[in-house]
């Protein structure tokens, strides 16, 4: 009798470690979800510096700001830097993924183009004066406050 308890425990023991498994939080289940949806990982505000390509200052604080159109379109909603009295009116852009690369690609034929990896949103636009632009940053808090100003002339 105590042989056919032993046995019948030691079957029991190996079919509970057998079906017990278990299954990390980070499955990929949310990088084939970024696949289908690319666009959600660009939404939001970003934060960083603007600079003008061979200029090895710190550059100017400026910030980002994307909303979602569909799942592989965002808009861009805001870019301004006060130092160089930038603000970009709203361009939509078509997003990519490729390996964790997410590209954003300009819908019409603006000379602006993006890269988001690693929690960093790169991007180069060409001014009409002949300069190329870069920004850099990360998700997170506007630090600064942008005001807008606007002057109504009136005719007496």
């Amino acid at each position: 009798m105590e042989k056919i308890k032993y046995m019948f425990m030691a079957v029991l023991v190996a079919l509970v470690s057998m079906t017990v498994t278990s299954c990390s939080d980070d499955d990929d289940d949310e990088n084939v979800s970024n696949q289908k949806n690319p666009a959600s990982m660009i939404v939001g505000t970003y934060t960083g510096t603007l600079r003008v390509v061979g200029d090895n200052t710190d550059g100017s604080p400026c910030y980002v700001a994307f909303e979602r159109l569909s799942n592989t379109t965002v808009r861009l909603t805001r870019f301004i830097c006060e130092d160089y009295g930038f603000d970009q009116e709203e361009i939509n852009f078509k997003v990519s993924e490729s390996n964790g690369v997410y590209k954003l690609n300009p819908e019409s034929g603006f000379t602006i183009d993006g890269m988001y990896i690693n929690g960093v949103l790169t991007m180069t636009l060409k001014t009409d004066n002949g300069y190329t632009l870069i920004f850099s940053g990360k998700k997170g808090k506007v630090a600064f406050i942008y005001k807008r100003v606007s002057l109504l002339l009136i005719k007496e």
